[in-house]
């Protein structure tokens, strides 16, 4: 039953309270907790809370879902090949923390067995972490880091939710002064917008000219293992690879293209490439278009199996048996792209390799091949969102790319059902990662169909029944207010009885008697480690005189599902 407090202070346990909204304004109540700004749909911003040195948003929007800042007082969950707590830590050698410094090709190309990959992502990229990345070749097709020279980054920034995708990064790290430790990241332009580190520590990042990322510490008595969680952007349009907007022959790329992200390839590579290139009717006065749909098309088609010949050219057995896995894939797509004119690097990580091509116009495109593996183990991304781009991959898609486990098909294990469901929406049935304008309707709806609100009226939201659905309840409310001042409110949050820390959570003012209905959202705020919240949220100023009912909400997120007070 939901208490009706209109005069008298709500007894721990309300749902609902009531208050009387008046006019003049009294005494202000001090501010006990950041007030969280309104996440109503098409007002609410990329970020709860704003980025500032030394400390992160209290949340990131993304898409539908709210996603809290990692907390620092854990480890990271689930990091591990096991599913444990401990490990990896970057700086190590252990499994997932360690990058490659160069890439030789090799001739397993029957199909993978179980790969192992661990998420440090939120909204996870899966399976397109970038661990290390390669842009140059050898005489014998080893592949390199061509400028392994490293160009710091700032730290900072604002985020534009038009043209930026944002993401939690946590990472343990093993840390001494002056030591460069490999960083993962989603993306070549990764920007690193606030960190914070347990214990504290200043660190400094930097990338080298494949856009490898790095950290590192310079304080002069910093020594061992650090919890880091950062707050990133990157460029939207390389998770949802496009051709340029303009036509372009393939030969203008290569002339538009920055001179250090052209391969310089040794005669004998280019002379095999171009074998291939004759044989797939590609060539540089074609249509950047046609050329690169074929030669997507050509490498996507690659089934794992054995080589028809072994003549100590490996790119030459991949390309005539058209065999292999994603590594083989990628390997053999990059020389042929860099030899047609299209910078191309290759980028793996533990479980999946796929490559980069730069377009003029759009810069730098994930582009998928594919892969073939029996089954794929995730670690760590069991309380994730999994990232959705902004568009759909235009480019040809033959079934032994359709089915691999790139695309979440197959035997997936370490995600639910329900990720993968979500994972796999339409756009135009859910947002993409990058939107913050509420799920749908890209926005345009004044009340998104997902969202919890008091009014009964609206759609029915679903429920997970995997998931846990938190009790929120106001425990204390001031009776009266005044249009245009502060009103106080506190609450509690709890799962199965126990205190939920670091959740989101809204306050809506309804009519009294109403049910719910016409409410209006005030604002919202964040709870403490003990579940609970204390807030003062101003009036708006439109509200009628007359009584009002409390109701508190919260979205559904990865780890548990909406909810709304009783």
């Amino acid at each position: 039953m939901r208490a009706r407090l209109v005069i008298t202070i709500a007894v721990a346990g309300a749902a609902a309270a009531g208050v009387v909204i008046a006019q003049a304004p009294p005494p202000a109540h001090p501010i006990l907790h950041e007030p969280i700004p309104d996440l109503a749909p098409g007002a609410q911003g990329p970020t709860i809370g704003g980025a500032k040195h030394g400390s992160n948003p209290t949340a990131i929007v993304s898409g539908d879902k709210v996603l809290a800042k990692p907390a620092l007082d854990r480890p990271p969950v689930g990091n591990a090949p096991t599913g444990g707590n401990a490990g990896p830590v970057l700086g190590t050698k252990d499994f997932s923390a360690d990058r490659a410094t160069s890439m030789r090709p090799d001739e397993n190309t029957g199909s993978d067995g179980t790969l192992h990959y661990v998420s440090v992502f939120n909204p996870d990229v899966l399976p397109f972490k970038r661990m290390s990345a390669f842009d140059s070749t050898d005489g014998d097709f080893t592949l390199h880091v061509a400028r392994s020279a490293q160009v710091e980054l700032p730290v900072g920034g604002t985020t534009d939710a038009s043209t930026r995708d944002r993401f939690w990064g946590d990472v343990e790290i093993q840390l001494a002064p002056g030591v460069e430790v490999p960083l993962p990241s989603v993306a070549p332009d990764m920007r690193i917008l606030s960190y914070e580190a347990k214990p504290s520590v200043h660190l400094a990042f930097s990338k080298d000219g494949a856009d490898n990322y790095f950290v590192r510490t310079d304080d002069p008595g910093a020594q061992g293992t650090y919890h880091v969680v950062f707050f990133a952007d990157a460029d939207a349009g390389y998770f949802a690879p496009q051709l340029p907007p303009h036509k372009y022959r393939v030969r203008e790329v290569g002339a538009r293209a920055p001179a250090e992200l052209l391969a310089a390839l040794p005669d004998n590579v280019r002379h095999e490439a171009e074998i291939t290139l004759e044989h797939l009717g590609v060539d540089a006065d074609m249509d950047l278009g046609v050329a690169f749909n074929k030669l997507v098309g050509y490498f996507r088609a690659f089934q794992a199996g054995d080589l028809k010949s072994h003549s100590g050219n490996t790119y030459r057995d991949l390309c005539d048996s058209q065999v292999g896995v994603c590594r083989h894939r990628s390997f053999a797509f990059m020389i042929t792209a860099n030899a047609l004119g299209i910078p191309t690097r290759l980028v793996e990580n533990e479980a999946h390799a796929f490559v980069e091509v730069w377009f003029p116009e759009r810069g730098w495109q994930r582009i998928d091949l594919g892969g073939a593996a029996l089954r794929m183990d995730v670690a760590g991304a069991s309380n994730k969102t999994l990232h959705r781009p902004r568009a759909e991959d235009p480019f040809a898609k033959p079934p032994e790319y359709t089915q691999s486990y790139t695309q979440l098909e197959g035997d997936i294990r370490g995600l639910s059902t329900q990720q993968l469901a979500d994972k796999k929406r339409p756009l135009d049935e859910a947002p993409a990662s990058g939107s913050t304008a509420g799920p749908g309707n890209g926005g345009n709806s004044s009340v998104s169909p997902d969202r919890i609100t008091p009014d009964p009226t609206l759609p029915h939201v679903a429920q997970d029944p995997k998931k846990p659905t938190p009790r929120l309840l106001v425990t204390q409310a001031a009776t009266s207010a005044y249009r245009g001042d502060l009103l106080h409110v506190e609450g509690i949050a709890r799962v199965d009885a126990k205190p939920l820390a670091d959740h989101v959570v809204a306050v809506y003012l309804s009519p009294a008697g109403e049910n719910g209905q016409h409410a209006v959202q005030i604002g919202s705020a964040k709870t403490a480690a003990d579940g609970t919240f204390r807030v003062d949220l101003p009036v708006p100023g439109g509200l009628s005189l007359s009584t009002y009912e409390i109701y508190l909400s919260s979205l559904e997120d990865a780890h548990y599902n909406a909810s709304l007070s009783d």
